[in-house]
């Protein structure tokens, strides 16, 4: 982020898309924090985030100038055929690593969170324990901690819990 060009966080666009497939594949490229562990071919990755673009599920960006330097978005949880559980939303969100640490994703999130009112009570998510931060901030913003699966990370000689949370939007 450079003085000339500030930070913005807004709704994801179509435009967005071939950045936003970058920024997701150096995520997973870490092999730290999501589930996938190598990049996703650019073609799926565009067509799943479209499809939730299209679908008008919440989606944001944090733009410096035009390139994605995170995105958070919410999906349902569930198939809409499965209506007990159509109240129910999941959170997945992340940064390009020189970009954490700022108030970034404490801004994607509550855009996302603010977008999920009188559409979804529940928003859930997982985050894996060793990742200190994003577990504080998911706090920080009012996700409770639900449960967790002892030891059901394991990558590269490294064993981490995976803790589930949730945050209640308090819509009817």
């Amino acid at each position: 982020m450079t003085a000339a060009t500030p930070l913005i966080i807004r709704a994801t666009e179509p435009r967005d898309l071939a950045s936003l497939v970058e920024c997701l594949n150096a995520v997973f490229t870490e092999r730290r924090f999501l589930a996938f562990t190598a990049a996703l071919p650019v073609a799926e990755a565009t067509a799943y985030h479209a499809a939730n673009i299209a679908a008008g599920h919440p989606h944001c960006v944090a733009l410096d100038g035009d390139r994605v330097v995170g995105l958070c978005d919410v999906v349902p949880a569930a198939p809409p055929r499965a209506e007990a559980q159509r109240h129910c939303a999941t959170l997945g969100m992340l940064l390009a690593p020189d970009y954490r640490g700022r108030g970034i994703g404490e801004q994607l999130i509550r855009a996302a969170l603010a977008a999920c009112v009188g559409r979804w009570q529940r928003v859930q998510l997982s985050v894996y324990s060793h990742n200190e931060r994003a577990v504080r901030l998911y706090r920080k913003v009012g996700f409770v901690e639900e449960g967790r699966r002892i030891g059901a990370w394991q990558l590269d000689g490294e064993t981490s819990d995976i803790i589930d949370m949730v945050y209640f939007t308090h819509a009817s």
